[in-house]
């Protein structure tokens, strides 16, 4: 087991990714169109929209036999009845579904989704609704906003669409319409993993996190987003669960400079990036560059 996939001490990473001519996360309030800081013109991609796509990356390696179904099942994916899913954990554990479930029943579908959901260990998840309540788990990832190094200058495109989709307007097909990208952005996103009493969080958990998080846009790409990549994850990981230095200071410590006199960075070479070396950083804290 190497340090920086050890649950039972603290971790803290710098999770970086760029975007190029594309939408990274859509803001449902604004259209759809990348989300953005309206005061600082900043680019942002939420944590829920990261989570997002931890988890669609950890079921397609399901899929294709790359990780085991057990244990890493997803709880919260497109298609699927949340209750539904409490449910079943009620029928396989022999529990009295209700209104007013017993605590002990409770806990028992809590304990039971925390060891079969990969998302509900890492995450947690509030699974109080319906006749099957297994409680709120709190999980050891909490995943931050990521945010870009500079403004970003979204760009709107108008497209035609050829095919009508009524017979009586065949003849007169071509249907506007538009879509909005970023030419460029450096996203920074903080990542940190804290381990908790009851924490049934393994190595082999750990290990699927940074490196479902090093690839998970080239399995997760769509029309909107076509050309999002990762470029670095820095992970710093201390001897203990309770951690030997402040997050920030250990995250500010990865430089990150624009090399360019261009207000908008329009390229990954107009920055660059220089993390500490490998190894002990500080006392009782130790570096790992994972890509």
């Amino acid at each position: 087991m190497t340090t920086h996939s050890d649950p039972t001490v603290k971790h803290d990473a710098l999770y970086l990714f760029e975007a190029y001519d594309s939408n990274p996360n859509g803001d449902p309030d604004n259209a759809g169109k990348p989300r953005t800081d309206l005061d600082t013109g900043h680019g942002l991609v939420s944590d829920v929209s990261i989570k997002r796509k931890v988890r669609d990356a950890i079921q397609f390696q399901i899929d294709e036999g790359i990780l085991p179904a057990e244990h890493n099942r997803i709880f919260i994916r497109r298609g699927v009845a949340l209750n539904a899913e409490l449910e079943d954990a009620y029928d396989t554990l022999g529990l009295e579904k209700g209104k007013n479930v017993k605590g002990d029943s409770v806990a028992k579908a809590g304990s039971y989704m925390v060891e079969n959901y990969f998302d509900v260990r890492m995450f947690g998840a509030v699974m109080s609704t319906g006749n099957a309540s297994a409680g709120k788990i709190t999980g050891p990832v909490t995943i931050g906003i990521a945010r870009s190094l500079d403004p970003v200058l979204p760009i709107d495109l108008s497209i035609t669409r050829t095919a009508s989709t009524k017979e009586e307007n065949k003849d007169n097909a071509s249907q506007m319409g538009s879509k909005t990208v970023i030419p460029y952005g450096l996203y920074a996103c903080r990542v940190h993993y804290q381990p908790t009493r009851n924490n049934q969080v393994t190595s082999v958990d750990l290990e699927a996190l940074w490196s479902t998080l090093t690839n998970m846009f080239e399995v997760t790409r769509s029309a909107a987003r076509p050309d999002v990549s990762v470029r670095n994850l820095f992970v710093f990981s201390h001897s203990n669960a309770l951690g030997n230095a402040p997050a920030r200071t250990l995250l500010d410590s990865i430089k990150i400079t624009k090399t360019t006199d261009k207000e908008i960075p329009t390229t990954g070479a107009d920055y660059t990036i220089t993390p500490p070396v490998e190894g002990e950083v500080k006392p009782g804290v130790t570096f790992k560059q994972v890509l």
